[in-house]
């Protein structure tokens, strides 16, 4: 494992636009502003049984609509096919542990172009792989006697058609981006052609770009250092994506919504859902945010942490063309 660049963030996600579909979402699309529960309780509360969810964070959405869901307080990944009312334990048995089979308050997961789950195994230091059909997982990277990984946060993979073998950890305890390469194949950094990675600094308040070869940041969402919730804030910024026209989308953690900035960073975000202004558990409402992630449709998902619950919200898609 390498370290390719020093950062002062809480939480890093690259994004591959093509992922393993390719996005296209219209530029002046808007979303329904009522979400759909598809994963835990729609009242947000928390339990241990397959319908339910506690505290969870990491999600991610594959070309066949199949919801991964890092449940951290339930010590497992669990998945959901379309339309299901019970998730599916996939990784993690739901109790505490280091052993193979065992999770420790996940954090981060991801699946490669081969059905195999890694997972951010955050309270044991270490990043686990799952073959597919297997709850048996082998360790890529682990440090189990000094904290050099520091509390393992989010992790990605870079699923693309050509090469999948890349693995990201932002390393929380040491402000640190590590690469790994954990296959034989060739490292790849792809967000549009232009290879930039996109930091949520939620300690700073913004959203930062970095292109290839970059050592400092540009801010492209949020004021640094200043959290609020006018549009031109952000208030503990903890994850993001960027669709197919370079647009950003937050999550905007301590502002219970998700916002967007188009590449005209100067003017500020549009909230995009959840934007009430107020905290709950209400089809139109968030508490704590965690991860968001579109489908191959557009559509939005995310992972409500502190409701304990996934929310779909769906694209409305333009009936004429945008304006240029």
């Amino acid at each position: 494992m390498t370290t390719t660049s020093d950062t002062t963030t809480t939480s890093i996600v690259t994004f591959l636009p093509t992922g393993i579909y390719a996005l296209s979402i219209p530029t002046c699309a808007t979303w329904n502003q009522n979400g759909i529960t598809v994963a835990g309780n729609s009242n947000g509360n928390s339990g241990s049984d397959l319908a339910s969810l506690t505290n969870p964070v990491d999600i991610f959405v594959d070309n066949n609509y199949t919801l991964y869901i890092a449940d951290r307080d339930n010590n497992r990944v669990v998945r959901y096919y379309t339309n299901d009312t019970i998730g599916t334990v996939v990784a993690g048995n739901s109790t505490t542990g280091n052993s193979p089979s065992e999770l420790n308050a996940p954090k981060g997961i991801a699946v490669d172009q081969y059905g195999a789950i890694i997972v951010a195994d955050s309270s044991n230091y270490r990043i686990q792989r799952f073959p597919l059909g297997s709850t048996v997982g082998t360790t890529l990277a682990i440090n189990s006697t000094i904290n050099i990984l520091g509390q393992i946060q989010i992790i990605v993979m870079l699923l693309n058609i050509i090469q999948t073998t890349t693995l990201y950890v932002a390393d929380y305890g040491n402000e640190t981006l590590y690469v790994a390469d954990y296959g034989n194949e060739t490292l790849y950094v792809a967000d549009y052609g232009n290879e930039t990675l996109y930091v949520a600094d939620y300690g700073n308040n913004r959203v930062q770009m970095y292109p290839t070869g970059a050592t400092s940041g540009t801010t492209v969402a949020g004021i640094t250092g200043s959290a609020g919730s006018s549009l031109m804030q952000l208030n503990g910024p903890i994850a993001v994506v960027v669709d197919n026209n370079g647009y950003i989308y937050v999550a905007d953690y301590g502002n219970s919504r998700i916002v967007k900035w188009t590449t005209n960073y100067s003017t500020g975000g549009i909230c995009v859902v959840a934007c009430t202004g107020t905290v709950g558990a209400a089809e139109n409402q968030l508490n704590g945010p965690r991860d968001l992630k579109f489908d191959a449709e557009g559509n939005l998902y995310v992972s409500d942490q502190s409701n304990n619950r996934i929310q779909k919200y769906t694209i409305q898609q333009p009936t004429s063309s945008c304006p240029a």
